[in-house]
């Protein structure tokens, strides 16, 4: 199943997304204290000799990991916040330049405190070595931001998912690839048939609240944004963004 909500999603009518992000907000700030709590009972016990403590700092090194992906995570989430407001104001006013992609895409993967954030999940795929693109570079980051978080968000523990630059000869491209487990992932296996499941599973898939501001980001740089979900569990997301636009805003 494919869905392309660039045609159809209205961003002013989607007054539930600023309800799905302050739920995002709280969970990430519950998740900032669950992780303090446990560094401060980490470090309660780092008196502890030998292989014992070694294992309190391995436990406190992943949590302050944890809290500093929280803390970006926090970050950009306020800023959807700012800039739905402006847009719900009408006075949503992007400032887009003349940007060298390559290298603003590469220094962003790379730039702290990015590049431990992405680690090897983020890729580029390189068809052409040199472009420009009218981008307003603040908007391009919190649509790669937000896709990043959300496919996070919804691949299985133990899989990491896939996110690409992709610079072709006219345009680039941001892909962002996972999979998750349909049977399971909205209700159990063991209340519906996994036909109803797989149903079930396309079409949340294919109707995230999240997609109205990526989408409205794309159409912003006369881009276009597709949702393409597979075999009930796969899902491939999608943005192209011309180098030279007819026209900018």
């Amino acid at each position: 199943m494919k869905a392309s909500p660039l045609n159809r999603f209205d961003l002013l009518g989607s007054r539930g997304l600023i309800e799905d992000i302050f739920h995002e907000l709280k969970s990430i700030l519950s998740s900032i204290l669950s992780s303090v709590e446990l560094i401060e009972l980490y470090g309660g016990n780092s008196s502890n000799p030998g292989q014992g403590e070694k294992a309190t700092s391995g436990k406190i090194t992943r949590q302050a990991g944890a809290i500093k992906s929280q803390v970006i995570e926090l970050e950009f989430q306020l800023q959807n916040v700012r800039i739905i407001q402006h847009i719900l104001n009408k006075s949503f006013e992007p400032k887009k330049n003349l940007t060298s992609i390559v290298f603003f895409l590469r220094n962003f993967m790379h730039d702290e405190p990015y590049d431990t954030l992405f680690g090897s999940t983020v890729e580029m795929e390189m068809h052409k070595e040199h472009a420009d693109a009218y981008v307003d570079e603040f908007l391009i980051k919190q649509m790669v931001l937000n896709i990043f978080f959300w496919m996070m968000k919804n691949s299985p523990t133990n899989e990491s998912p896939e996110m690409r630059f992709i610079f072709e000869e006219n345009h680039f491209e941001i892909k962002g690839s996972f999979s998750a487990n349909a049977a399971s992932y909205f209700f159990s296996s063991y209340e519906k048939p996994y036909d109803s499941g797989k149903m079930h599973f396309d079409t949340e898939m294919l109707n995230q609240r999240i997609y109205y501001l990526i989408s409205y980001i794309a159409e912003l740089h006369e881009g276009s944004f597709d949702v393409t979900v597979e075999a009930g569990k796969n899902v491939e997301i999608l943005v192209k963004i011309p180098y030279r636009p007819a026209y900018t805003l």
